[in-house]
């Protein structure tokens, strides 16, 4: 994919920690992904109705609106493009059972990998690529595993689709 179409896909970081953003933030540059980072619910809200995002990574605890209140938000006002909406949070408590499966993907634990961060925002962000999706099937965190996972059975549902094992653009 060209580097234009990298910076198109917009990714929003929501998250109250000022080193957490900061870290991911620089995360997603790295990947060469165009991101805006905000510090509570409200202001991801407003970012949400501003800008059309690929990936939200979003803490559940924030002050102001929360993050289940930025997921309430998405499912009253669904986007043109459905993002893909990971939690980051270092909370393990029975929260997560309450988060609606229809707009959130995933839940990553804190501390993550940052590398494997990085690598299944791009995928997430700008598609299939073989060789990244092989490299996180063999993440530790098992939520990036299972998004790896079914990022393969996707595509290869759409070869076979195709009847001559490629996908179309």
């Amino acid at each position: 994919m060209a580097t234009s179409e990298l910076h198109q896909a917009r990714i929003l970081v929501a998250d109250d920690d000022q080193a957490i953003r900061q870290l991911v933030t620089t995360i997603m540059r790295r990947e060469q992904l165009s991101v805006d980072s905000v510090a509570d619910g409200a202001e991801a809200i407003e970012k949400l109705q501003e800008h059309e995002y690929a990936v939200i990574l979003l803490d559940l605890m924030m002050p102001r609106v929360d993050g289940f209140g930025v997921i309430d938000y998405l499912a009253s006002h669904p986007p043109v493009h459905k993002p893909v909406v990971l939690v980051i949070t270092a909370y393990a408590d029975q929260k997560f059972k309450q988060v609606d499966p229809n707009i959130v993907a995933g839940v990553l634990r804190k501390p993550f990998e940052v590398a494997d961060l990085g690598a299944i925002v791009r995928l997430c962000a700008i598609g299939y690529d073989e060789v990244l999706t092989h490299r996180l099937t063999m993440s530790n965190d098992p939520t990036i595993r299972r998004l790896a996972e079914q990022n393969t059975t996707i595509i290869s549902r759409a070869r076979s689709m195709n009847g001559n094992g490629s996908t179309t653009n």
